[in-house]
């Protein structure tokens, strides 16, 4: 009985960490300037890179592969329709931290978001987009293939 208990324990750990985590968080000012910080396991990442720069090594130490995970994340992820620029990168233990910008020619009442992270995994990518206008922030939860979302903003007086 102790053995089954362990093997239902082990499996459940096994289960805990399925698929790709992402935290996005996208910041939009009054002046309609965006800025999207996106965070990534290197651990869940990496195995990526085979499909996003199959000639190059799958690690973001290979100038090809961070290039390639630069512009899929430039293009997999859409605010109202606007793409954004990458601005910079920081590699902090497994942390994977990206930065992007963009402009937004309205201050938006609805935000949505497309997120088309890693289509091509095998695992079931998952990713958490916060939202901040101003002092309030949503939430918008993706699970691989996931339409886009959209979140609504009180208009200001």
């Amino acid at each position: 009985m102790l053995l089954f208990a362990a093997g239902l324990m082990a499996a459940g750990a096994a289960q805990a960490h399925r698929g790709h985590h992402t935290l996005s968080v996208v910041t939009i000012a009054e002046s309609g300037d965006v800025v999207v910080t996106h965070t990534l396991s290197a651990h869940d990442t990496e195995p990526e890179l085979v499909a996003l720069a199959p000639e190059a090594a799958p690690s973001v130490d290979d100038p090809q592969a961070l290039k390639a995970l630069e512009d899929h994340l430039a293009e997999a992820f859409i605010v109202n329709g606007q793409g954004l620029r990458f601005v910079s990168h920081d590699f902090r233990g497994d942390d994977l931290i990206f930065v992007y910008s963009g402009k937004l020619t309205t201050m938006p009442t609805v935000v949505t978001i497309d997120y088309g992270l890693f289509p091509s995994s095998e695992e079931a990518p998952e990713g958490v987009v916060n939202i901040r206008l101003g002092d309030v922030t949503r939430s918008l939860h993706f699970h691989g293939g996931d339409a886009p979302k959209s979140v609504t903003f009180a208009k200001k007086p």
